[in-house]
């Protein structure tokens, strides 16, 4: 029976961290593969009340500005403070509670988090940021169903928010509504076509619906836009295998190991390749590294004595 590669990074890589909503600081979120980056501030958020002075204005603003980018330096604790004492002028600055709930999303306390997102959308129901915040937040407390809620309200503001429609297409995976989420990722990259983890999470879900030929196009355009993505280039390589195009889905590992030489899934899945080509003295190879990256890899141990195995019986026939 041929020998198959393995689908470990695809597995482990099933979702990309969802992406920091407009109108957020841009920050380190919790991510697998990659951090996911966007525009500072994009939305000005409505106060629902506002500070007594204008000396008081001017300081809730000095203290947001500080707490954004603190929030953008990835201190999130050190943030959390400063908009502590912003909400303590103005306890209903409806900015101010978006990036305190956004520091409690850092600091993974989401219930903090979705405490302070419904705070936030309950004074401005029209905070895009507000409710894609709580929408994060929900998901990775995993509460999915009110997630999708959170988002599809974001939409309805702004339907034309790619990120959004990339954090409703990861929930909706997480719920296996496969179909529903390539949509979602399809209206992403519409709106916003170098979205790269857009297109490697689209082309995760169509190989888990064998729909292999649009999964390969989508990785094209995520190692096209992202080179140094070393699951993409893995993944690409395992959509080929599955089209039982080995010697181009060998140069897919082979760009993966480019980027990371220490990949135990790049090195395994190239023996796997080079075996299925009879190119059993390089598949050999190919396993000999994984153990040495991983010497308690059971399969590539496995996969390379039964090669050897193979090479012995060959060579003792041709004598």
């Amino acid at each position: 029976m041929p020998l198959q590669p393995t689908k470990l990074s695809a597995l482990l890589a099933l979702l990309v961290s969802i992406a920091i909503p407009a109108g957020m600081p841009t920050a380190q979120a919790v991510s697998v593969q990659q951090t996911a980056r966007v525009q500072q501030a994009a939305e000005s958020s409505r106060l629902a009340a506002r500070p007594a002075t204008q000396a008081q204005t001017d300081n809730v603003g000095a203290l947001l500005k500080q707490g954004n980018a603190l929030l953008d330096d990835n201190k999130p604790e050190q943030a959390l403070d400063v908009f502590k004492q912003a909400l303590a002028i103005d306890a209903n600055n409806v900015e101010a509670l978006i990036g305190q709930g956004t520091a409690f999303y850092y600091l993974e306390q989401y219930k903090a988090a979705i405490a302070a997102y419904k705070q936030a959308t309950t004074l401005d129901p029209r905070s895009v940021a507000g409710w894609v915040g709580l929408g994060n937040a929900l998901d990775d407390s995993k509460q999915p169903e009110p997630a999708l809620k959170a988002y599809d309200k974001a939409l309805a503001i702004d339907a034309n928010d790619a990120n959004v429609w990339y954090n409703r297409g990861v929930t909706l995976g997480r719920l296996q509504r496969y179909q529903e989420e390539v949509a979602a990722y399809d209206k992403a990259v519409r709106l916003r076509p170098t979205y790269g983890s857009a297109w490697y999470n689209r082309g995760i879900v169509l190989s888990k619906l064998e729909r292999s030929t649009e999964a390969l196009a989508s990785y094209e355009q995520a190692v096209k836009l992202e080179p140094s993505r070393t699951n993409a280039w893995i993944n690409r390589g395992n959509v080929l295998f599955d089209l039982k195009r080995y010697p181009e889905a060998i140069k897919s590992y082979d760009r993966a190991i480019t980027v990371e030489p220490n990949s135990e899934d790049a090195w395994f899945n190239r023996g796997v390749a080079l075996a299925n080509l009879k190119r059993y003295q390089e598949a050999i190879a190919a396993f000999n590294t994984t153990l040495k990256i991983n010497p308690n890899n059971a399969e590539a141990r496995k996969n390379r004595d039964n090669l050897l195995k193979r090479v012995e019986q060959i060579n003792q026939e041709a004598v």
